[in-house]
């Protein structure tokens, strides 16, 4: 499993992702924003560093 410390970007790197996906944010919105994506980075990078072995994932959808 991946570490536990924090992973954080320059506030620059973010600004440049948001500016590349359209985003059109102001500072205040970039600063309020940055930390929430911080969370989440954190917890995707947990999930992708799961082993999950030789096992087939299937997504399906049975609609009712």
């Amino acid at each position: 499993m991946a570490d536990n410390s924090s992973q954080e970007i320059s506030m620059e790197e973010f600004k440049f992702m948001a500016n590349r996906a359209g985003l059109g944010m102001d500072q205040a919105e970039l600063d309020h924003l940055k930390p929430i994506y911080e969370l989440y980075l954190e917890y995707t990078a947990k999930v992708h560093s799961i082993d999950f072995g030789p096992e087939e994932m299937v997504v399906e959808f049975h609609p009712d």
